[in-house]
């Protein structure tokens, strides 16, 4: 069977949860609704909006594999005493982020995306049964997160749902873009996975472990910061942990940038001009990844993946104020990521690169 023990007795338990989720939100006691009561118009007072594009052309020059990720997500900041009742609900639904309100900061955001998945050679009208399938893999998702008001806690977590298969628009956004480009098509999409709804309910805890002032005015510094969570669902079941380290002139107060992966992003306003280096690693102990198993309840094309993957990324971040009508301050992120093989047969490791840009307001 394709869906390992684990997953046949941990999706039906989470899907039932998700179901009772609207019963469990309306039982939850909350404050009456009146014309003081927060708006979802009042995240936006301080806030973020950040475009991700990843791919494997980004100084790395090839395309297979994970080939390509657009993720647009909004996140706003509030106290939970000032948050519309819906958020409130949930962080008393959700352990993880229970905690004293009073000190910590909620932020909570949406977000839409696309990733593309394809094998190392396009150009065949039937892909190699021991390569990676083709797949596409369109979703949106929801995003809380918790911070600590002394900085160095950041809970999170993240509800993700969205489709697999030809409804993901994977052959129409690649061979679309490659038109443009004058590249030729990817030839073997009518082999890719099967239409399958998808959902993924993620959980990260991020700890700054160290920081220190490396001159007088302690504007050149340096952090570092652990990391671990968890995934489950039928698109990706797996646990993670790695660290990170940053080192620059005026660290922004947050986690740092990072790739498109679950529950990731966390901005802080845009008080100084900052420039930092960073580099970090994760490790993953991966149960399931639809990608290269195939589809859940249907044949499909698959691989034997590897039960443990890992990434190695290095990066550079921009960031400075600005005063373009509401914006506040613009951010600019690179990130070179190495991924370790997935499956067995795999002949070389990927490479991609990652460009993030963040308007702050």
């Amino acid at each position: 069977m394709k869906l390992t023990l684990f997953l046949t007795a941990g999706l039906p338990s989470l899907l039932a949860a998700f179901a009772l989720l609207p019963a469990a939100l309306q039982a939850t006691d909350t404050p009456p609704v009146t014309e003081e009561s927060p708006r979802y118009r009042d995240l936006f007072n301080t806030s973020a909006f950040t475009l991700v594009t990843e791919n494997d052309k980004y100084f790395a020059g090839t395309d297979r594999h994970y080939t390509n990720g657009l993720k647009l997500s909004f996140l706003g900041t509030t106290r939970l005493n000032e948050s519309p009742d819906f958020i409130r609900r949930v962080t008393q639904l959700l352990p993880t982020l229970r905690a004293d309100a009073s000190r910590q900061l909620y932020k909570v955001g949406v977000s839409l995306g696309q990733n593309i998945y394809t094998p190392g050679d396009t150009e065949i009208s039937t892909p190699d049964p021991l390569d990676r399938p083709y797949a596409g893999w369109l979703y949106g998702s929801f995003d809380f997160q918790a911070k600590s008001l002394d900085g160095k806690t950041l809970r999170m977590v993240e509800i993700a749902f969205g489709v697999v298969g030809p409804a993901a628009l994977g052959r129409e956004f690649q061979n679309g873009f490659h038109d443009i480009i004058n590249v030729p098509h990817a030839n073997g999409w009518d082999h890719q996975l099967k239409n399958e709804p998808g959902l993924i309910l993620s959980w990260e805890r991020r700890h700054r472990l160290l920081q220190l002032g490396l001159n007088a005015s302690e504007d050149f510094s340096a952090d570092f910061i652990g990391r671990y969570g968890l995934s489950l669902g039928n698109i990706r079941t797996n646990i993670a942990g790695g660290f990170g380290a940053r080192i620059g002139w005026r660290l922004p107060e947050d986690f740092g940038a990072d790739l498109i992966r679950p529950s990731g992003g966390d901005e802080a306003p845009a008080r100084a001009t900052s420039i930092y280096f960073f580099g970090s690693t994760e490790v993953r102990a991966v149960a399931r990844n639809i990608f290269l198993d195939g589809n859940t309840w249907r044949d499909s094309p698959s691989v034997d993946k590897r039960p443990v993957v890992a990434d190695l990324n290095a990066g550079l971040v921009l960031r400075f104020p600005a005063r373009l009508g509401s914006i506040r301050g613009l951010q600019l992120a690179y990130i070179q990521n190495y991924r370790t093989k997935e499956f067995y047969g795999q002949l070389k490791r990927d490479v991609f690169g990652s460009i993030s840009l963040t308007a702050l307001f």
